[in-house]
């Protein structure tokens, strides 16, 4: 064999060799919630896509929203296994970005890496997402233009003779009539993670000035500080001071009553079934989601048979803040050898659209179609009972959704929802900011502690007095140096309204 021949054969091995290796990169992510059933033949077509194109395949595991607060910080903390986790202003982004569990990335990176993505973000969306004055997650490029929203069943308020429900405080009427008339349901039932909170919230916003819960911590469940949206002058009150002490009595005092009348599940920090599924099922009367993720439940009981009424649930100003560039977006795992190949993935996966579409609806032909119309459909013998893969369901939110075509299951309500939700939205003078807890970390650490073991009860009513309740939850949150935490906050609003101009 001549010395040209063995050089070439040597070559061809070191480039199959290259190339297998290239083959081998696995990148492993992490989202939210719970994996519908159709996850695995989308990852599996999705790394038929990925491997000729990067060379890489992907792994995908999940997060569940009742693990969350807890699972969250260890997958990070471990270290191993990690190249890239869903992340964002409410999802632990500024404690863990400042804990350097996240990778720091440049504009210089994302030009590189990411020209899909950064072509189509805003300028704005990568100065909101620094921490410290630098940047470590990759915000979506489509903030969710959406509000909070409950759902009712308009066919059971018809059936009762009851007037519509418009807002959380009427609910009371038609929460009696489902424990009367069909005691099989529960008419409201509560889960551990997302709902919690989300009717006492919507209570406080129907008494209170235009509020948020300003997160001080990796619970996401609530704050004991909250911010005045509205306000030119960025105010921000903590619980035990008025207006709001009033209005967290008054919420809590309604969510007493239901629940001691057994309109609430006595049990709600046990339960792990969202409140929008057990609805669409039709075991309960009252879902909470928002005006973007409750697709997947109107469909669902529209082939149920069910009317639903879709109900806003705004500040008493008609009002409610509007997403910013974080609400929705990526980090790349400190951690992570395969940084490059992670931009590159999540650069296909967020902006191109045969990507965006296969990750946020599934597979064309089994999951979805095209019809002729020009909406996204099912395909014939594909309900959305027997969806394997519900659009919004696999935790893709920090994809850029402007690409989507409209569903063809959408109602002429959720149409008409989506019309106005543009119009119900407030450019909230807190947009950009992000608490940054080590000054006090201490602090709110014995915070987060007090708020899980005395809050949670009034969210739901869970008490046998509200007024000795609060007095509790106020003397313990003093006692963990609540002023000092407000003093902080109100020194770091103070200096990014300065910043603002």
């Amino acid at each position: 064999m001549s010395k040209i021949v063995r050089l070439a054969l040597a070559t061809a091995l070191l480039g199959a060799l290259g190339t297998a290796h290239a083959e081998e990169v696995k990148l492993t992510g992490y989202l939210l919630g719970a994996p519908p059933a159709g996850m695995p033949d989308v990852v599996a077509a999705l790394n038929q896509k990925l491997q000729p194109e990067l060379g890489v395949t992907v792994e995908i595991d999940h997060i569940g929203w009742s693990e969350l607060n807890s699972k969250y910080p260890l997958v990070l903390a471990a270290g191993e296994g990690i190249d890239w986790i869903y992340s964002a202003d409410w999802c632990q982004y500024s404690p863990q970005a400042a804990r350097g569990a996240f990778k720091e990335l440049t504009l210089e990176m994302i030009q590189k890496y990411m020209p899909r993505h950064y072509a189509a973000t805003p300028k704005q969306a990568w100065n909101q997402v620094k921490v410290n004055g630098k940047m470590f997650m990759i915000p979506t490029s489509t903030p969710d233009r959406k509000v909070p929203v409950m759902l009712v069943r308009a066919d059971l308020v018809k059936k009762y003779g009851l007037k519509p429900v418009t807002k959380v405080s009427e609910l009371e009427p038609y929460l009696a009539a489902v424990k009367k008339n069909d005691p099989a349901m529960i008419p409201m039932n509560l889960d551990n993670g997302y709902d919690l909170a989300q009717p006492f919230g919507a209570l406080v916003n129907e008494i209170s000035p235009p509020n948020t819960p300003i997160q001080i911590s990796n619970n996401a469940s609530g704050s004991p500080f909250y911010a005045q949206y509205e306000d030119p002058k960025r105010a921000v009150n903590s619980v035990v001071e008025e207006p709001y002490a009033t209005a967290f009595k008054k919420a809590a005092s309604i969510m007493k009553g239901w629940y001691d009348k057994g309109y609430v599940n006595k049990n709600p920090f046990a339960n792990t079934v969202l409140s929008r599924d057990s609805f669409a099922q039709g075991k309960s009367a009252v879902a909470f989601a928002n005006s973007q993720n409750v697709q997947e439940t109107l469909a669902k009981a529209a082939q149920a048979g069910f009317d639903v009424a879709i109900v806003p649930m705004l500040s008493r100003t008609g009002t409610y803040p509007a997403d910013p560039f974080t609400n929705n977006g990526v980090a790349v795992a400190a951690s992570s050898k395969n940084v490059e190949k992670t931009l590159q993935l999540l650069d296909l996966i967020m902006e191109e659209p045969a990507y965006d579409y296969l990750v946020y609806f599934g597979l064309e032909g089994k999951n979805w179609q095209a019809t002729a119309d020009g909406k996204v459909g099912l395909p014939p013998g594909v309900t959305p009972e027997k969806n394997t893969y519900p659009p919004d369901a696999a935790g893709f939110w920090f994809t850029n959704k402007d690409i989507f075509k409209p569903l063809s299951t959408w109602s002429a309500d959720y149409v008409a929802l989506r019309g106005k939700v543009k119009g119900m939205l407030f450019n909230s003078t807190f947009t950009g900011y992000a608490f940054a807890a080590d000054p006090v970390k201490t602090e709110v650490a014995n915070l987060t502690a007090v708020w899980a073991q005395y809050a949670n009860p009034l969210y739901v009513g869970a008490v046998p007095s509200v007024d000795a309740a609060f007095q509790t939850l106020s003397k313990q949150l003093k006692a963990a140096r609540l002023d000092k935490v407000h003093a902080e906050i109100k020194k770091q609003v103070a200096a990014f309204g300065a910043g603002q101009g």
